[in-house]
């Protein structure tokens, strides 16, 4: 007697929603832990892995769960691999009270003669992102800068121009801006000296 073969139905959608509630949640606070520990701003990252920052973002905000084969480029960028990714001892450092100088991450390409560098604690929970930033005289970030969030920042030494959209903004010493980093936005040191500002951003990936 032949056997009859197995109902196969197709995934319903109230399976696949279970499938992607299984995705390991850690997935992108480890992308964003080995990123940083590499010193690479999510727009680094993006362009090396040939992938959007917008895309990087959704993936180390747990919004999206990348593809096998983004998480193996993202990762080989960052000089891991799936195996050791998924291991129990993939490295990830505890979260730290106190971040000394030497500890601080540079997220900028300093040879522009602007210095990002971020106080990272390695805390997978972060809200909030800090930057210590100085600017060399007649130096600018990079042209037209998004990313997704808000930033508040205050000038402590000096003077920095920020261009948003088609306008203009020339920042004194202690003077403070409040901006929406999703519309482009430069920033300018115009004059001969140092310019240093603190700023804080959310979300905490940058």
């Amino acid at each position: 007697m032949q056997n009859k073969p197995e109902n196969i139905t197709p995934q319903s959608d109230a399976q696949a929603n279970e499938r992607k509630q299984r995705i390991d949640p850690s997935i992108g606070d480890k992308i964003n832990q080995l990123r940083l520990s590499k010193g690479f701003s999510q727009r680094k990252l993006a362009k090396l892995a040939g992938l959007t920052n917008t895309a990087i973002s959704s993936i180390e905000r747990n919004k999206v769960s990348p593809a096998v084969n983004t998480l193996a480029a993202i990762l080989e960028v960052l000089g891991s691999d799936l195996n050791t990714f998924f291991s129990e001892d993939w490295g990830q450092t505890k979260a730290q009270v106190v971040v000394s100088p030497q500890d601080l991450v540079e997220l900028n390409d300093t040879k522009n003669g602007v210095s990002l560098k971020q106080v990272y604690n390695f805390a997978p929970t972060r809200n909030l992102g800090f930057l210590i930033e100085t600017y060399q005289p007649n130096s600018s970030t990079e042209e037209k800068i998004t990313h997704e969030g808000e930033e508040i920042g205050t000038v402590i030494e000096g003077k920095i121009l920020i261009n948003i959209n088609k306008k203009s903004y020339l920042l004194n010493e202690g003077d403070s801006y409040v901006i929406d980093t999703s519309q482009p936005h430069t920033f300018i040191n115009p004059t001969s000296k140092v310019t240093r500002i603190v700023s804080a951003h959310t979300p905490a990936t940058y």
